[in-house]
């Protein structure tokens, strides 16, 4: 399954709203989570502690999603505050089980 990075930082340092709201709203949402647990490993990292990744996949905002085939390669991104309805449709772009 591909996997799903969730680059972030921790909302009580950074004064991030979008993560925060993001955390409580968009990811506990059902059909989000849904759609997560049916084709994707989700994996998410802390910016400021991962910064080996941060710089291998050049995280310049946050929040950033990104989706890695089986091989590690990045397949699609999206950076900054997404709605449910946005994060589905990004989720939904590449179907289960779809190569890069």
């Amino acid at each position: 399954a591909p996997a799903v990075l969730r680059y972030s930082v921790a909302s009580w340092r950074s004064g991030k709203t979008s993560v925060k709201s993001m955390d409580e709203w968009i990811w506990t949402d059902a059909d989000v989570a849904e759609r997560l647990q049916a084709g994707y490993v989700g994996v998410t990292l802390d910016g400021d502690i991962a910064q080996t990744l941060v710089k291998r996949f050049n995280i310049v905002g946050y929040p950033t999603m990104i989706v890695l085939d089986s091989s590690g390669r990045e397949v699609q991104r999206v950076v900054g505050y997404q709605s449910s309805s946005q994060m589905l449709a990004f989720l939904n772009a590449r179907p289960i089980g779809a190569s890069a």
